[in-house]
């Protein structure tokens, strides 16, 4: 498949290099093998990323943003510019858009008043963990998610802050404990859900970019706000065969079943590329410590962290200290940690803690209880509390992938109720 897409990954990462996000600079060196992988080597700042295959990347992130932009209206399916206007009707009477961009028409998908009945069933049969698996149900459900999708995006709110974090969640698969990588980002000040991707592909992609997982697991995180569990998960960052090779155990789809397993790298750089064209200015990303985060955060939003308007944050903190909300944080100690010895602050609120990294720039432009990945928190322990999570390690991968925007939705809408009933 031909690429539309022109994202440049083989760029350097480093925030205060002068080389952030530019393409094919006469400093760069490639391919270098100084860490034991196929890396770029900025010789400005020293920096060396991995390199990606570009190719086979933009061609699997070009069907992605084709597919759920043609989908949901929220862009144009043909460029993928988010500027587009309205534009008329067909001759059956859908709506037509137009992109500002390259003037292109298209019309995206139209859910008809049976659909809407038939995508209302879902999200109530869902809402008490319920699911039919006949394939007419699997075509519902997608029609619901493409249309939940659509509904998570706001244009009338203004997204500032955004926090994302990892979740790993069960499905149907090859074996038992099969494991689907999830990232879900969160409106940091309104607490709603912004969108949610999983490393599920629904069409096959090339092996370089598939997911070849083992044994292994992410490490279960027990009062993770110290000083050793932080150096501890940079060694682990050390250890990956490179930085954005995760193996986070076995991920198979059964045999004969649609799509495909892609490697978590590539999931988050088309979490993160989505984001961007829905969202931005963003002035700061709250990120889950890993660095795979960070990579394809910094990369999308390049020229706007090098500017000074974005700014990149880690965050490891306990879950309880949002119970006591009358006490103010205090500051409890600094740190240079890690490969790029960044410096973590940790601050504390009674007997809870939150360890902080600015990523970006010199000075904290935001007060530290602002700084949080709460709002994620929340979503994930409200779907680990939903009827729908008995029953959720028996769905395939495809099926999860779809519930989880639906559930998404319903969450914003519940959410959203209880804010305008307070």
């Amino acid at each position: 498949m031909e690429s539309q897409l022109n994202i440049r990954m083989n760029v350097c990462k480093s925030w205060s290099c002068p080389n952030l996000g530019v393409t094919d600079a006469s400093d760069y060196i490639y391919p270098v093998y100084r860490l034991g992988y196929t890396a770029l080597e900025c010789q400005k700042c020293g920096s060396l990323p991995p390199l990606f295959d570009e190719a086979e990347c933009n061609a699997w992130f070009s069907r992605l943003m084709k597919e759920k932009l043609g989908a949901t209206g929220l862009g144009c399916p043909h460029c993928f510019n988010p500027d587009v206007i309205r534009y008329g009707k067909t001759n059956a009477g859908n709506a037509r858009m137009q992109c500002r961009a390259c003037r292109k028409t298209f019309t995206p998908h139209q859910v008809t008043p049976r659909q809407s009945e038939n995508i209302q069933q879902v999200l109530s049969q869902l809402s008490v963990g319920d699911h039919q698996s006949e394939t007419p149900a699997y075509r519902t459900l997608t029609q619901a998610m493409g249309w939940c999708e659509g509904a998570l995006h706001d244009t009338f709110s203004v997204v500032r802050q955004i926090a994302t974090q990892i979740f790993i969640l069960p499905f149907q698969g090859k074996m038992a404990q099969q494991k689907l990588y999830t990232i879900v980002s969160t409106d940091a000040d309104s607490g709603r859900v912004l969108q949610v991707s999983t490393n599920y592909s629904p069409w096959k992609t090339s092996e370089a970019l598939c997911y070849r997982g083992g044994e292994s697991m992410v490490q279960e995180r027990v009062n993770p706000c110290t000083v050793e569990h932080i150096r501890q998960q940079e060694g682990q960052f050390m250890q990956r065969s490179q930085f954005d090779e995760i193996d986070y155990g076995r991920a198979q789809l059964k045999e004969n079943s649609q799509g495909c397993i892609v490697r978590p790298v590539v999931a988050i750089h088309g979490h993160f590329q989505r984001l961007k064209r829905r969202y931005p200015r963003v002035s700061d990303h709250y990120l889950m410590h890993e660095c795979m985060l960070r990579g394809a955060a910094i990369t999308a939003w390049a020229p706007e962290v090098r500017s000074g308007a974005t700014h990149l944050w880690f965050v490891v903190e306990d879950t309880s200290e949002i119970a006591m909300p009358e006490m103010e944080f205090r500051h409890t100690g600094t740190w240079r940690i890690g490969w790029w010895t960044n410096q973590w602050q940790r601050w504390s609120r009674g007997d809870a803690h939150k360890m902080i990294a600015l990523l970006t720039g010199q000075k904290q432009v935001v007060h530290p209880a602002a700084v949080s990945l709460r709002t994620c928190q929340q979503f994930y322990d409200w779907l680990m509390a939903h009827p729908w999570h008995q029953h959720s390690g028996k769905f395939s991968a495809r099926t999860l992938s779809a519930q989880l925007v639906c559930l998404a939705y319903s969450y914003n809408q519940q959410h959203q109720a209880v804010a305008t009933e307070k």
